[in-house]
């Protein structure tokens, strides 16, 4: 007869001291020897940790490399865990996966080769256990695990032998704790506000939403596309809302750069008249005629840097507005390379003084 089984979604998170690690995933052996030792770990808190299967995966990530819609890692895992209880079926044990020529066994557990960039590292781990036992253990670990679950040195020593890794601390977390830790880490950087599109890709990642963010920045979560979509403003649609363009400009770039560090696909929406530019990931307004002379004034703001460029070329003038900054040095490279149009810099978002609206700046 099949047992029905149960996952629990744990993690080991290490405060480290510095972040050039010698490498983010550990040889079969060395996780093999590193399982042995969060087992002991894991045993002091949860006595009943000797009637489950323990998997342990030797990549090192980041929390937001971890914390991503439907929690890949871990779903990796129980994939793995399934392979394999299906060829021998279930018995306590404790299982480790390892790196062969420095890859995983499966892509969802392979950490970036790139260094960390910040100072607290994540392993994955795995509890399957009986459903009968289930509802009892993971009660015992989500009240006792953060508080009671640290990391002694033998598994800390390994780290740091084997990745290079100096760490002042581990602790043995559920996934619940990390998710509540990383919300702790954006609140103390002022990102508090975003808080809400992370936190529901990770817990309700099955249902559309839509978000009301700061700056009155507005975006939706796509269910079945699994992407959020971001509604874009340019500046003079942004002056018609009574909107304030440099703080909106700056929500919309830490909604970005959050949604990119946490592996989440977006996409930028915008209403006429502006329309998106695939090939140079901007959007393009296109204003009419005007009678300026030919030109490109490059809208720049001492708080936010590059706001858009515009335009003027035969007697017609529109802005641009880029969505990544990696993009912006090609586009201002083919905007200048191709014209003999004078370029003015401005250190301000230069506008008409009655309409408030965008507008090229007058040649030097």
């Amino acid at each position: 007869m099949n047992q029905t089984l149960h996952h629990i979604r744990l993690a080991v998170g290490l405060e480290i001291e510095s972040a050039a690690l010698t490498g983010r995933a550990l040889d079969r052996d060395r996780a093999s020897e590193l399982a042995g030792h969060l087992s002991a770990d894991l045993a002091r808190v949860l006595p009943e940790a000797d009637q489950t299967l323990l998997t342990v995966t030797a990549g090192l990530f980041e929390p937001n490399e971890l914390l991503r819609p439907g929690l890949p890692a871990w779903q990796g895992m129980e994939e793995l865990v399934a392979n394999l209880l299906r060829q021998s079926g279930f018995r306590p044990q404790v299982m480790a996966f390892g790196a062969r020529n420095a890859r995983m066994p499966h892509a969802a557990l392979q950490p970036p080769d790139s260094s960390p960039l910040g100072r607290f590292i994540v392993l994955p781990l795995l509890l399957t256990c009986p459903l009968e036992t289930a509802e009892s253990i993971e009660s015992t670990l989500e009240r006792e695990l953060f508080e009671s679950g640290s990391i002694d040195p033998p598994a800390r020593a390994l780290l740091h032998e084997h990745a290079g890794m100096d760490s002042v601390h581990g602790q043995l977390l559920t996934a619940n704790d990390l998710i509540a830790l990383q919300h702790v880490q954006l609140d103390s950087a002022g990102l508090g506000g975003f808080w809400p599109v992370i936190e529901q890709l990770l817990l309700a990642g099955h249902a559309d939403h839509d978000f009301e963010l700061p700056a009155q920045l507005t975006a939706r979560w796509q269910a079945e596309e699994q992407r959020i979509d971001i509604q874009f403003l340019g500046h003079d649609q942004a002056v018609d809302r009574e909107i304030d363009y440099v703080l909106w400009t700056r929500a919309f770039r830490t909604l970005a750069a959050l949604l990119d560090a946490h592996g989440v696909s977006w996409q930028a929406r915008a209403d006429a008249p502006l329309t998106f530019d695939a090939t140079g990931q901007m959007m393009i307004e296109t204003t009419g005629k005007t009678d300026r002379p030919d030109s490109l004034t490059v809208h720049q703001h001492p708080d936010i840097g590059l706001v858009a460029w515009t335009v003027v070329e035969d007697g017609r003038m529109m802005h641009l507005y880029p969505l990544h900054p990696r993009a912006t040095g090609r586009i201002e490279h083919q905007l200048t390379g191709r014209r003999s149009a004078p370029v003015i810099r401005c250190d301000t978002i230069n506008t008409d003084p009655d309409t408030r609206k965008l507008a090229p700046a007058a040649c030097p």
